[in-house]
């Protein structure tokens, strides 16, 4: 059998953003993936649905493997014939054992490669607004580990030298041995009035920075109850974080936002909150499953031409509305002389791309607005076509009928719920710390999120957690299962959900360290 290949490859300090190009690649067409537990969930998402995937642990003993033992396991998948990512935080030749892990692969013939990752020696500190190096202040960087190999016989670490060097120092996992790292360096000659800085889980929504000086740092760091991972920085440089410190500038940083839209629909709401600082988290409670076309749906296609009114209430009714005409050899030219109602403005920008333009759009997006609108229109016996979801609201369609139209109601979609998401909810509130905010855009996608959890589940993990809604229909549905709603825009747009996140984090956000 042809032995398969180990790619060593860097994630990165923990914002999955800082994830390189080829990393990202790589993990798309491995075989088998080999993790660490500081890898960032969302860069476990990039792994193909196919592939192996061993956690190999690290931070506590549970689910993790000798050094040995993670060099035998790659060497064996290899053997195996299957191409290997071991991915591990930051990078991986920095304090991260890599160097063993591919001489073992190099002493067993196993082919490798090193994609080098993004180094939290240097990332962290630069989210902290602390840049570490300046020509200012120092011409040398020192990176010092702040864990030894427990069976050294001695410390390697010379710590006159480092107490005499005026460059910037900084220690990885550098708050279990704070105390003593300051002791050593005042010791043997640092000033103790030399700034220092303590940043927690650099990168991600739970950074926490503390500065001090050498006399001062661990003392500081106690009262704020700092948790590893963290990063001790020494020197001159920590003095330019109150003008680097860009993050500030960003309101959503601290705040973890779910996304729950579907998957095709949550990448431009991501963007737009991550530019503000959020770190977005997306599984989709709703899956659009478009329906086949009966013998009915067929011959209202057929038809298309003889409506007076086609209402589409979302951009997804307007997508799998255009490929239904597509499946009958029809194009939108056959809906050209037809007029088209949109429920919101989003609906209608989708429609502008298959070159239609929306007739009437309420300034109320809801179907509420359309029924305002209507009143003022004559509708008496004309022919309404409504493609829609299965189990839709039918408030509009009612109200039609009470005026005299003619409709003709078309299921063209139904909401489903994803395979896994429950798994994935409950991993995120058990495991990952859970969320800030819950977003939601649909009362389908409120119905199926809460009903996915148990009383004593929703009682533990949402009874207080805030919540962003596109509207007041959607904020109805989070109402009726509990929930707190605190952002309502009054345009129920997306660009308007995050303005007014943005709106409330600078009122309610605590200060951050």
């Amino acid at each position: 059998m042809t032995s398969g290949k180990v790619y060593l490859v860097g994630a990165g300090p923990g914002d999955p953003g800082l994830l390189t190009l080829r990393a990202k690649e790589l993990l798309s067409r491995a075989d088998a993936v080999v993790y660490d537990a500081l890898v960032h969930p969302k860069i476990l998402d990039f792994i193909s649905d196919k592939a192996q995937k061993i956690f190999r642990g690290h931070r506590t003993k549970k689910g993790s493997l000798s050094q040995d033992k993670i060099n035998n396991l790659l060497i064996q998948l290899a053997k195996e014939g299957k191409n290997t990512v071991r991915l591990k935080g930051g990078d991986p030749f920095v304090f991260g054992r890599g160097a063993e892990e591919i001489l073992a692969l190099a002493k067993a013939r196993i082919p490798f490669e090193v994609v080098p990752g993004v180094s939290s020696a240097i990332a962290v500190p630069a989210y902290a607004g602390i840049p570490v190096t300046h020509r200012n202040f120092n011409s040398s960087l020192t990176i010092v580990t702040g864990h030894e190999k427990k069976s050294k016989s001695s410390s390697q670490v010379d710590w006159k030298n480092l107490a005499q060097n005026n460059g910037t120092l900084v220690f990885l996992m550098g708050l279990h041995g704070l105390k003593e790292v300051c002791f050593k360096l005042t010791k043997e000659g640092k000033n103790e009035n030399t700034p220092a800085a303590v940043i927690q889980q650099g990168t991600t929504f739970r950074q926490k920075t503390v500065i001090g000086t050498l006399a001062t740092i661990f003392k500081l760091v106690q009262k704020a109850r700092m948790i590893p991972p963290a990063i001790f920085v020494v020197g001159d440089v920590v003095k330019l974080r109150p003008s680097v410190y860009w993050l500030k500038h960003k309101p959503l940083y601290g705040i973890r936002i779910l996304i729950t839209r579907t998957r095709a629909q949550a990448s431009s709401l991501s963007e737009l909150m991550s530019d503000q600082g959020a770190e977005v988290v997306e599984i989709p409670t709703v899956d659009i499953s478009p329906l086949t076309m009966d013998r009915h749906a067929k011959k209202i296609v057929e038809c298309i031409g003889d409506y007076d009114w086609i209402v589409l209430a979302s951009p997804n009714a307007v997508e799998i509305f255009m490929e239904n005409l597509k499946q009958m050899n029809k194009s939108h030219l056959d809906v050209a002389d037809t007029k088209i109602a949109c429920v919101g403005e989003s609906t209608a920008k989708t429609l502008l791309t298959y070159g239609l333009k929306a007739n009437l759009v309420p300034t109320d997006y809801k179907q509420e607005g359309l029924v305002s609108a209507f009143h003022k229109r004559l509708v008496k016996g004309q022919k309404f076509l409504f493609p829609c979801a299965r189990e839709g609201r039918d408030i509009l369609i009612r109200f039609l009928k009470q005026k005299g139209a003619v409709i003709d109601v078309w299921p063209i979609y139904e909401n489903r719920i994803p395979l896994g998401t429950r798994d994935r909810l409950l991993r995120l509130f058990k495991k990952e710390g859970g969320v800030d905010f819950l977003t939601f855009a649909s009362s389908s996608s409120v119905d199926n999120f809460f009903g996915l959890f148990t009383v004593p589940e929703r009682r533990r993990w949402l009874k207080n957690i805030k919540v962003a809604v596109i509207g007041p229909v959607t904020a109805a549905s989070v109402k009726k299962w509990g929930g707190k709603v605190v952002i309502m825009p009054k345009k129920y747009t997306m660009l308007n959900l995050v303005n007014g996140l943005t709106q409330w984090a600078k009122r309610h956000k605590p200060l951050k360290y």
